[in-house]
């Protein structure tokens, strides 16, 4: 008879890989990687799992002591860790949630958006209008809204970096929902394109924007699969506060700490029962009110930028 196919253990069985965003550039001597994703690969089955990393989580970092996650790459590159920032975030990430993520790439937010324009923006599907806000050094508060309606919209580089980056009126857990479905967004925007055999031209190209420890085969090999990929068989999770729970350091820091280990680590092998990485921003029930009464600005539609291939 035949032999039945065991079911894959999420996050030990899967292959996985980290997804990291940086904002480090030329003149700054630190940085802060405000967004960690793991993404876990089940070749099998073709599916795949991706868990979002609060920024402000509460870890130890070996030789440095309790602090947020996201200086854990930085502390990598500058202490000359072997592997460097990513391979010390690997380990934290093992110790923490018992994940262990070899394979990694890191993107710098700037390129990020760089990369955007140059595929003539995404398209998202809110199904909620976003309120956020931007820096504005004309404005007596420093912000000035920033709002997206519901509906189909459309982003240009500057807009995706928006929506993938601000917090001011949301929080870093709500802004992990939507960096998971940009990137669905992201995907559909290169199938569109047909961008698959111009894989190696594009990643001569934005080398600079982008480091990682995988192969250009392996590349083609992960966008072969991006491009077989169905909605249904992407699933995305994200942290809530029934899983951390907010505290203040000694050091007056307001950071994330995990409730329970033991509950963590079942909601995060539920991966694969989690909804759909395009459905990550839904809401289930009543849209959330605006943070304050805001004051209409005239919407500018954004210029397109040329799009890859003409």
């Amino acid at each position: 008879s035949p032999v039945p196919t065991p079911t894959p253990r999420p996050w030990v069985d899967t292959d996985n890989y980290l997804i990291l965003g940086t904002d480090r550039r030329p003149a700054w001597t630190t940085w802060r990687t405000d967004t960690i994703m793991i993404a876990g690969i089940d070749w099998d089955r073709r599916r795949v799992g991706i868990v979002s990393i609060p920024r402000d989580l509460y870890v130890d970092i070996p030789g440095i002591g309790q602090t947020r996650i996201n200086r854990a790459d930085y502390i990598g590159e500058s202490t000359h860790y072997p592997g460097g920032g990513p391979a010390l975030l690997r380990r934290v990430l093992t110790q923490t949630i018992g994940i262990d993520a070899p394979h990694y790439v890191r993107i710098n937010i700037y390129g990020f958006q760089r990369l955007v324009d140059a595929l003539g923006g995404v398209t998202v599907t809110l199904d909620c209008p976003l309120y956020e806000a931007t820096p504005d050094k004309h404005s007596p508060t420093g912000l000035a809204e920033w709002t997206l309606p519901a509906g189909t919209v459309w982003l240009n580089g500057e807009d995706a970096r928006r929506f993938a980056t601000y917090r001011y009126y949301s929080s870093d857990l709500d802004r992990a929902r939507r960096q998971q479905q940009l990137l669905w967004a992201l995907r559909d925007r290169a199938l569109q394109l047909d961008l698959l055999p111009r894989l190696p031209e594009l990643w001569r190209a934005f080398q600079g924007m982008v480091q990682t420890n995988l192969t250009l085969p392996e590349i083609l090999r992960l966008a072969q699969l991006g491009a077989q990929l169905k909605p249904e068989d992407v699933h995305g999770l994200a942290f809530d506060f029934t899983l951390v729970e907010q505290i203040v350091t000694e050091r007056g820091e307001d950071v994330l700490r995990v409730r329970d280990p033991g509950r963590l680590h079942a909601w995060l092998n539920s991966i694969f029962d989690a909804r759909p990485l395009r459905d990550a921003t839904r809401h289930d029930g009543k849209c959330p009110p605006p943070p304050h009464p805001i004051t209409p600005t005239p919407t500018i539609t954004p210029t397109r930028v040329t799009e890859v291939g003409r």
